[in-house]
């Protein structure tokens, strides 16, 4: 595949060259070691606030090429996901766009010959690479992400509002911390939007204030299915060894 020039999503790469990038940090590195008797490689998420919701978007919509059955019933998840915007008082106008962006998304993975294009390295202008690298379409597609976590935690306020700190109103939380492009992700929205559409993930915590890697999935006794490092305050797209060849 040629070069994607907006650097928003990489092309995947080996986990061990991720790895040596720290050798200057040999407690982190050896840390980070110990993913490696799971994941073969990793694929590098633009930090600008979002790069948790753009990577699970592209991720789980990847993870879902050529599986026909399972494209059906998350676009049908997606449809029914407009009421859930629009029960929690968002108007049309503030989501539609969004919405469509991503249904859009959906079908592009739908897309057979794109995928097949992809999958051989060469040049798909209806990749999912090409579009969640392309700025617009990336962006639009991580807000709706963002209004249907807000959404949910809307709908949700009485059960989540004891979990969140210094705030007593989650319309409040929503505006501040969820929906803005540059508010980062905490484990309350990675639960919420999880929930919401129903996408399996499994998080691999390396921090350095801990001596060994901490896992979490989402929704808790799911089977993952999208894989994700966080590693100072940063997302990265993990891939076990039967998933993607390292480029």
């Amino acid at each position: 595949m040629a070069a994607v020039t907006s650097g928003l999503i990489s092309e995947t790469s080996a986990i061990a060259l991720y790895i040596d990038e720290h050798r200057e940090q040999p407690s982190e590195q050896h840390r980070l070691k110990g993913l490696q008797g799971q994941y073969c490689a990793v694929r590098r998420i633009c930090a600008d606030g979002s790069c948790f919701y753009r990577g699970l978007g592209f991720a789980f919509l990847e993870s879902l090429r050529g599986k026909p059955q399972d494209l059906l019933w998350f676009r049908a998840r997606v449809m029914q996901s407009e009421q859930d915007l629009l029960a929690a008082g968002f108007q049309d106008y503030v989501y539609k766009q969004h919405y469509e962006t991503f249904l859009s998304l959906v079908d592009t993975a739908a897309d057979k010959e794109a995928a097949d294009k992809e999958a051989a390295g060469k040049e798909a202008a209806g990749s999912l690479m090409t579009a969640f690298n392309h700025p617009d379409i990336s962006g639009s597609a991580i807000q709706y992400l963002r209004l249907v976590t807000s959404a949910f935690l809307r709908s949700r306020a009485d059960f989540y509002l004891p979990f969140l700190e210094d705030t007593s109103c989650m319309e409040d939380f929503c505006a501040q911390k969820v929906e803005p492009m540059t508010a980062v992700c905490d484990h309350i929205q990675i639960a919420a939007v999880t929930r919401a559409l129903d996408i399996p993930l499994q998080v691999e915590y390396v921090d350095s204030r801990d001596t060994v890697i901490t896992r979490h999935v989402f929704p808790e006794g799911s089977h993952p299915c999208v894989y994700m490092l966080y590693h100072n305050d940063h997302y990265t797209l993990l891939y076990k060894e039967e998933g993607v060849t390292p480029v």
